[in-house]
């Protein structure tokens, strides 16, 4: 078990990390180059929307295998160190700003996705949301990094280390 939560947790944080940067990355270059092509922002943004939304179910997947990953570590831990504790922080916050974006912020933004390339209020609205979007998925972005990074600070440290003659007084 202990593997498997290992597995779940680093596979669910490259996604949640590395898919999602992915993801932005590549919506600032199509927007940027649809803009050099002269389309219009909302209709770019429209236009590149339904990616996002596809893509934030599949991170709602990942978020969810990454809190049974860190469940399968937590039920096993022994040592509680600050790196540990962090670790489990940022994991539990990674996964609530993919569950905001999933539930909160994905709806809406598809409810009005077929109106904002003609409707100004649904443009209005659809803009808000982007802008909370941002924020949002961009916190899940780091809390992944900061959660995958932690290990080599010592956060999956199954006991502690044993002192050897050198290192007493």
């Amino acid at each position: 078990m202990d593997v498997l939560g290992r597995i779940l947790r680093t596979v669910s944080l490259a996604m949640l990390f590395g898919g999602s940067t992915a993801i932005v990355f590549a919506a600032i270059v199509l927007v940027n180059a649809a803009k050099a092509k002269g389309v219009p922002v909302p209709e770019a943004a429209a236009n590149n929307a339904p990616v996002f939304i596809t893509y934030a179910y599949v991170n709602l997947v990942f978020g969810i295998l990454l809190l049974v990953g860190e469940a399968l570590d937590f039920a096993k831990r022994r040592v509680w160190n600050g790196p540990t504790k962090g670790q489990y922080v940022c994991s539990l916050l990674c996964v609530i700003a993919t569950m905001v974006f999933a539930f909160a912020i994905v709806p809406p933004m598809e409810r009005l996705l077929p109106h904002v390339k003609d409707d100004k209020q649904a443009q209005q609205e659809f803009h808000h949301w982007h802008e909370i979007s941002r924020g949002v998925f961009g916190s899940g972005i780091v809390f992944a990094l900061a959660s995958l990074i932690l290990p080599i600070f010592g956060a999956m440290q199954s006991s502690t280390p044993a002192t050897t003659g050198s290192e007493s007084a």
